[in-house]
This record gives structure tokens, C-alpha cells and sequence, in this order.
């Protein structure tokens, strides 16, 4: 997330003003990233007017239009699909829409890294908890899982969908340790999913490394503890 890279893109429209469109301003991966994206936005010149659609589909479309209708011409939507709609002024953070400018992880080969690390630890039952949110970059990340565990001819391994809370991701990381064949290993979307893995291996006695790995995504901060 180079400002540089998005303030070139945003510089080829005329707005002056760039509506920004969140998935869920509360996570704590959204902040530093939204951060960036303003700064490049101000570097080019655009006031950053922000709205958080809170995870709710029915929200991003009315968000879209309610900004449309107003000073906005210009968009920066973050984890969500721009609508057809939405003009030639538009940046797209961790989505890849045709024909538009975008800028994103390189999801594929850090889910790809993630996982020939656990296979490298010697791990042949791989669980995986994705998250529950429908977007392209944990669409990826499922993709990949599977193409690589394909790769090392091994069979998928338990596999949970969780919000990207602690607490709600707990109980679906407990279905996955008490699945018939547990997993020894267990690959998470993102590092709040991780800390749901944590607490439900606390509630089932296992240590962490000792008897389950876990692996996250976001290298969030508190991912160090």
C-alpha cells in the first residue's frame, strides 16, 4: 500500500474530493491502510470524505449512492466490488476489478509462503479458518489452500468460516479441533482469526506449538504476543 502508487492513479481523474468506502472501519488492519490511502489521496490533492458499511452488503449500495448524489466524484472502495456504476475516478484496495485501477496484497504467495511453511514443519492435516466476509482476497486465500495441499497430494483438512472477532471466532475454531481427525495445523485468514484459534486451543488444553501450530495473516501488532 505505496501512497505513491495510489496517488498516481487518483491523479489521472479531475475530483477533488474522494469518497471512501470500508468494509468494517473497526478492524485493526483497516486503520493503518486507510490511513495510507488518505495520505495519498491529500498528496493528489482530494479531501477524503469516509463511510464504514459495517460488514452489511445492503449498506455499500446505498453508501455508494448516498456519496454519489452528493460533492463526491471520486471513489476509493476498500475490500468491496465497485458498482458498475461507479464512474472512471475510482481506486480499488484488496480487489482486483477489470479494467480499473486497484492496488492489493500479493494474497496468493503469502497464503502460499504461509502454508509450505506448516508442510515444511512436517504437518499433514491442515485446518483452515477463513472468513466469513464474501470478498476476493479470502476468496484467494481458500484457493490457494486447496491448490497447495493439492500440490503436496494431501487431502484438505477440516475447513470453518468466522467473523473477524476473538470471541465469535472461537466457536468455529472448536468445531474445527474437534473435528474426527483434528488438525495439527491450523492456517487463519487473518490475525484476529488466529487469536480465535488461541483461545479455543486454551479451552481444549492444547499448547501452542507443542501440539498445534497456527498460522495467521496481516502480521497485525498484537500478532506478536
Amino acid at each position: 500500500y505505496r501512497p505513491n502508487v495510489a496517488a498516481r492513479a487518483l491523479r489521472t481523474g479531475t475530483a477533488r474530493t474522494v469518497g471512501l468506502v470500508v468494509t468494517d472501519v473497526t478492524h485493526p488492519f483497516f486503520g493503518p491502510v486507510l490511513r495510507g490511502a488518505q495520505v495519498a489521496a491529500w498528496r493528489a490533492g482530494y479531501a477524503v470524505a469516509l463511510v464504514d458499511v459495517a460488514n452489511d452488503p445492503d449498506r455499500e449500495l446505498a453508501s455508494f449512492e448516498a456519496l454519489r448524489a452528493g460533492p463526491v466524484d471520486g471513489f476509493l472502495f476498500f475490500t468491496i466490488d465497485p458498482p458498475e456504476s461507479s464512474g472512471e475516478h475510482v481506486v480499488a484496495l484488496e480487489v482486483s476489478p477489470p479494467g480499473l485501477s486497484f492496488v492489493r496484497f500479493d494474497t496468493e504467495r503469502g497464503t502460499e509462503l504461509a502454508m509450505r511453511h506448516l508442510l515444511e514443519l512436517g504437518h499433514t492435516r491442515i485446518g483452515h479458518l477463513g472468513s466469513e466476509l464474501d470478498a476476493e482476497t479470502f476468496r484467494l486465500r481458500r484457493e490457494t489452500v486447496l491448490r497447495v495441499l493439492g500440490e503436496a497430494r494431501l487431502e484438505p483438512g477440516p475447513y470453518a468460516r468466522a467473523p473477524l472477532r476473538f470471541a465469535e471466532a472461537m466457536g468455529p475454531a472448536v468445531e474445527l479441533l474437534d473435528a474426527p481427525q483434528p488438525p495439527t495445523a491450523i492456517y487463519c485468514d487473518d490475525d484476529l482469526l488466529a487469536g480465535g484459534v488461541e483461545l479455543a486451543a486454551r479451552e481444549r488444553g492444547l499448547r501452542i506449538p507443542d501440539e498445534l501450530s497456527v498460522v495467521g495473516f496481516d502480521d497485525l501488532p498484537f500478532a506478536r504476543v
